[in-house]
């Protein structure tokens, strides 16, 4: 064994543990054994981890995945935009249905009034024209809004736009099993729609 006569300290190889004798003072002459240790070269180090770095091919599958996810997400987005848009049109296009029904319901009682005072005054009456001018006026406004009268007396009974007030016997040669035989208050359809059903009396067979 060999020693660093500067240093004190024994030299080593770098393959092996080795011992070596010290000198601590000239007084005591005690000797401590020293342990150094080298590690060897081809010796992996403890704790040396390799470290995983992503490829390009993994990086790219993320990226890519990350693409569509943000796609898909907008295409979300903007069709849950048209559901609404449309949903609040339709429940607009409601509101404005129904605001026009009630208008309208109002301006047919109008009509009923100008129908039953037509209806009980002499033609030779001098406001009789006058009236009757509003009456047609009046039927005009509603044609204008898609307002048409519904067909009743001596039509076939339809519960879908009549109603029925009343049941009576059959008329001589009837072959209907049910005939309208009297209109009470006319009934009007708003397009497709019924607007108010025809109020009448019907003959069963």
């Amino acid at each position: 064994m060999k020693y660093d006569m500067v240093r004190g300290w024994p030299s080593v190889t770098p393959s092996c543990i080795m011992w070596g004798e010290v000198t601590m003072t000239d007084e005591t002459k005690k000797h401590n054994r020293i342990p150094v240790h080298c590690a060897d070269e081809n010796e992996p180090a403890e704790d040396a981890k390799p470290t995983e770095t992503p490829t390009g091919a993994s990086a790219n599958v993320t990226a890519s995945e990350e693409a569509v996810d943000w796609r898909d997400m907008a295409l979300r987005l903007r069709a849950d935009m048209d559901n609404y848009r449309r949903r609040q049109q339709r429940l607009a296009e409601e509101q404005i249905m129904a605001e026009k029904k009630r208008l309208l319901l109002g301006f047919l009682q109008v009509v009923d009034n100008l129908e039953r005072i037509i209806r009980h005054l002499d033609p030779a009456d001098p406001h009789h024209q006058s009236i009757k001018a509003t009456y047609d006026d009046m039927l005009k406004l509603l044609r204008f809004e898609g307002v048409e009268p519904i067909a009743a007396l001596n039509a076939p009974f339809d519960p879908s736009v009549h109603d029925a007030v009343a049941v009576v016997p059959p008329r001589e040669n009837q072959t209907e099993s049910m005939l309208i035989v009297e209109e009470e208050q006319k009934g009007y359809r708003l397009g497709e729609q019924v607007l108010r059903p025809a109020r009448v009396v019907v003959a069963k067979r």
